[in-house]
């Protein structure tokens, strides 16, 4: 899923990096990044934050996980908090059952947002992700169908959205 979402947005000419937790290899949080001082973060961790503070949006690709959030990513966002402050988020969620991991797409809005992201009101939830895309995130049968037809509107809303918080930072200082 990740592979699609970073082809489609590279489509529609957005500079995309993909950052997967289990590459970025943090170590369970003990300590936010914020409370290391200036300069002895652990390098991947020092890096990852000038890429989230250089970032103008995010989107965020997970799976389900016991009903729940993906621990992995979960502990990645946790290491930082005002890294993300004032910039829009989307999420896009998969699953293997029928229900596209709608009760982590749930989860994740309400974390995102009390992390201080703007979370988009467009979503995406695929079930059965193995029949909508293929190993090289390429859409295939009825539900790669509908991701394709379901994603221009998800792109759209977080572009808008991520258009208007560049222009209210550059014309307003965030409050905090």
């Amino acid at each position: 899923m990740a592979q699609y979402v970073v082809g489609a947005l590279r489509k529609r000419g957005n500079d995309v990096e993909l950052i997967d937790a289990r590459d970025v290899g943090l170590p369970i949080l003990d300590r936010m990044y914020k409370e290391h001082a200036p300069g002895t973060a652990p390098a991947a961790m020092e890096a990852l934050a000038g890429k989230i503070k250089g970032a103008d949006a995010f989107v965020f690709v997970a799976g389900e996980y016991n009903w729940g959030l993906q621990p992995g990513l979960k502990n990645l966002t946790d290491h930082y908090l005002e890294e993300w402050f004032w910039r829009p988020a989307g999420i896009v969620s998969y699953s293997a059952q029928r229900t596209g991991a709608a009760r982590s797409n749930y989860a994740w809005h309400a974390s995102l947002a009390e992390m201080g992201m703007v979370v988009v009101s467009s979503t995406i939830t695929i079930g059965a992700v193995a029949e909508a895309l293929d190993s090289e995130g390429k859409p295939t049968g009825k539900s790669g169908a509908y991701l394709e037809k379901i994603f221009p509107s998800f792109a759209d809303d977080l572009a808008w959205w991520t258009d208007a918080a560049l222009a209210q930072r550059a014309k307003v200082k965030p409050p905090y």
